[in-house]
């Protein structure tokens, strides 16, 4: 008897061993999904953060090369709204070597995804095959993905790896990333992740940049993707839900349970005229416990407008439950936090005036604080570390080793720590005018 069940444990694990050994199936299946993008953009003279660093940085004739991929068979396909971003001109390029031109459906900066659509089809409408979209919430950390893409413009290839991480946070807006292994590379930039069953999990969106690194690749989760896009089609613009309040972690002191604080509401918003007051704990929201406040924002975002949110609160230990039926987000409550800071705060960097301006010597480069988080680079010395990094005046830093700065004395701080560990690298999260990256520098030692 248990030489007969040891023999069945190695034939499953044989069989197990013989699924995974190829994945040309899987591929043959996804291919045509996948398209190449080209752009042509205009061009501006004088502009450093014109270039974007998932395009190819070799070509001087502005072509922007990206990736995208059919999300219905008439022709709309879902890409990163940096990849066609200033196009005046976009071509999609399919498996098969045929190219369309394509028109801008919507763009949507908060998460930044776009959707095109071919405009002139020689073809009949389902010549075009669309993906499936998976459930990226039910994937796990050590799944096998693979990423399809058009790196530095060699065509449609594709890469495998593993997902190494979930609910990145990288800088942009209040969404979170998956992470992989998976080669990720300048091109690849809204391209699909598929899971092992050729379902789309996600949408290939940064890198991590830095000398000699590889396999730091994040991805925007499927189920993010999959609504902007359907609200992109629906309304040529993404209605996001808006509660009217912002909410932070907290605890009622009255009865010990954890819950999300409110720290501020509009007078004007629904949940205040049903209401709703600064300093009230919602425990919970359509029977969903307030634990995460990530997935909090998220979901009510993605609510439709006049949906009802049923919160369950603590005023003053008392419990009151209310109905709040959501309202659509006003265009100055978007979440885009980073890149309100950079059209914001790109403004101050010609001002020749030096005020609240500091120089950070171990960096080689001079701040100013952003608006509402974050360090502008105002200007950048020709020896800085962060030159080689493709970092340049206009950038702004977002974080320091996985902590937020809301000030130059954050910065030093990490700095200094960095300086007591005997001059490790320090990592860096950036956000360009088109993208967001991290970056892993060398300090300059200074000499005595």
């Amino acid at each position: 008897m248990k030489t007969i069940v040891l023999f069945v444990c190695c034939l499953f694990v044989s069989f197990k061993a013989l699924a995974l050994s190829s994945y040309a199936d899987i591929i043959e299946t996804i291919m045509p999904s996948v398209v190449n993008i080209s752009t042509e953009k205009m061009v501006i003279e004088n502009d450093e953060n014109l270039d974007n660093l998932m395009v190819n940085p070799e070509l001087d004739s502005r072509e922007s090369l990206g990736s995208g991929f059919f999300i219905r068979n008439d022709g709309h396909i879902l890409t990163n709204a940096h990849v066609i971003n200033g196009a005046k001109k976009i071509s999609v390029i399919t498996n098969d070597d045929k190219i369309y031109e394509a028109k801008i459906v919507g763009i949507d900066k908060s998460s930044d995804l776009a959707v095109i659509k071919i405009s002139s089809q020689a073809e009949a409408e389902d010549s075009f095959k669309p993906v499936i979209f998976g459930n990226a919430d039910k994937s796990r950390i050590g799944d096998i993905v693979l990423t399809v893409g058009n790196p530095y413009g060699l065509g449609i290839s594709v890469s495998q790896g593993i997902i190494s991480a979930k609910s990145r946070s990288i800088g942009l807006g209040e969404q979170q990333y998956i992470q992989t292994d998976a080669a990720i590379n300048q091109g690849n930039s809204g391209g699909p992740m598929f899971n092992i069953d050729g379902e789309v999990i996600g949408v290939n969106s940064a890198i991590f940049k830095t000398n000699g690194a590889s396999g730091v690749g994040f991805s925007l989760p499927s189920n993010i993707a999959n609504w902007v896009s359907e609200q992109l089609i629906k309304n040529g613009k993404v209605k996001r839900g808006w509660t009217g309040f912002n909410v932070g972690y907290g605890i009622d002191k009255y009865t010990g349970k954890e819950g999300f604080v409110v720290t501020e509401i509009k007078e004007d918003s629904n949940a205040y005229k049903e209401g709703l007051r600064v300093g009230d704990i919602i425990i919970a929201y359509n029977d969903i416990l307030s634990t995460n406040l990530t997935n909090f924002i998220s979901f009510t975002e993605m609510m439709d407008i006049g949906q009802p949110l049923r919160l369950k609160t603590l005023s003053f230990g008392e419990e009151i439950r209310y109905v709040v039926h959501i309202q659509e987000m006003p265009l100055d409550e978007l979440k885009n936090i980073t890149n309100k800071a950079l059209q914001e705060n790109n403004k101050l960097v010609a001002a020749n005036a030096d005020d609240d301006v500091f120089y950070i010597s171990e960096l080689g480069i001079h701040v100013r604080e952003a608006t509402p988080k974050g360090l502008l680079i105002v200007k950048i010395d020709r020896f800085s570390p962060l030159k080689k990094k493709g970092v340049t005046k206009g950038d702004i830093i977002l974080e320091a080793d996985r902590s937020d700065l809301y000030s130059v004395e954050n910065l030093l701080d990490n700095i200094r720590n960095a300086v007591v560990d005997e001059y490790r690298p320090l990592s860096l999260l950036i956000q360009s005018s088109n993208n967001t990256f991290y970056a892993t520098v060398e300090l300059v030692v200074e000499n005595d």
